[in-house]
């Protein structure tokens, strides 16, 4: 999909993917067959079934079905078109989401309606997806334009991307919130702030109404444990790789994501050493953690392969 598909009102090209011909193993095969193979021939069962399977379906056989609605095996053809047919629904109702934000008329009525859909569970990678095609496509608008009213769409849209994005993290593992606001940083300055206060031991300490900072004991407390970063570049990594190897991003794209995240990875290291030392067990540990990510032994890790 080309951004420039995007319209003004939050709207995505009517097909999520071409039906192309993709090529599932024997394995994914025999899987779709023996998990769908009571519902494939009830559309509204198959939709069901597949509300309930998605979230524990390998990521990269999920990508594979988003193309093949034209499989030669019948289950295989069902479930993509069911699944493809499950996403634009999905999306359509992303499209209203983002509408009905665009049009609150001022930013307060807007963060209240983005914690709204938070707690709805309505910012999905569905609504993720509608809301980054619009991002992309009125910052070319921008460029080629040159007009207040183009650079001002997207500093909303771009409001709208970070509010919902904090509102998420807020329900997601600490690490992955940490290195989703990490890569979303582009100044090392705050990225260095931010990991200095995320991953090094802080006063324990609350503040309360008056401004009054109260301490809650002698010891220090550190927000998100190092370990729990590399548990995120990990499964970033892998994720990564899994999009690459199921051809839903190019090399190149890839190769720059993970390098967003050794960068990440770099510089969580020095933070480590200077707080903790350079003998500690902390950046050991931190070290250790990510060897199999960036240095892994095998061409078949999932660190290169996905999973």
């Amino acid at each position: 999909m080309s951004s420039s598909s995007a319209e003004n009102n939050g709207g995505l090209p009517s097909s999520i993917a071409e039906s192309v011909i993709v090529d599932f193993s024997s394995e994914e095969v025999n899987f779709l067959e023996e998990t769908f193979a009571k519902s494939v021939h009830d559309a509204k069962a198959l939709t069901q079934q597949l509300v309930e399977q998605l979230p524990t379906m390998p990521p990269g056989l999920v990508i594979k079905l988003k193309q093949g609605q034209a499989d030669v095996n019948e289950t295989v053809r069902a479930v993509a078109t069911s699944l493809n047919v499950l996403m634009e629904a999905q999306l359509e109702d992303a499209r209203d989401i983002l509408k009905e934000l665009l049009g609150a008329g001022e930013i307060n009525k807007m963060d209240a309606l983005i914690g709204k859909a938070a707690r709805d569970n309505k910012l999905d990678a569905a609504f993720f997806t509608v809301l980054q095609m619009n991002l992309q496509a009125a910052t070319q608008n921008a460029l080629v334009a040159e007009e207040d009213s183009e650079a001002s769409r997207v500093q909303i849209l771009q409001h709208v991307y970070t509010r919902c994005q904090e509102e998420v993290e807020k329900n997601i593992p600490p690490g992955i919130a940490l290195l989703n606001k990490l890569l979303r940083t582009e100044i090392d300055s705050i990225r260095a702030n931010q990991l200095q206060h995320y991953l090094c031991p802080q006063p324990n300490v609350i503040t309360s109404p008056d401004g009054k900072e109260i301490e809650l004991g002698s010891g220090k407390r550190v927000l998100v444990e190092p370990k729990l970063l590399v548990d995120a570049i990990a499964q970033a990594v892998k994720q990564i790789r899994t999009v690459e190897q199921a051809g839903a991003t190019d090399r190149t794209a890839a190769a720059n994501m993970v390098e967003s995240c050794r960068n990440v990875a770099k510089e969580a290291r020095m933070v480590i050493g200077k707080n903790y030392g350079v003998e500690s067990e902390e950046l050991k540990e931190f070290e250790q953690g990510l060897q199999p990510v960036f240095r892994p032994e095998s061409p078949e890790s999932v660190y290169i392969q996905g999973e």
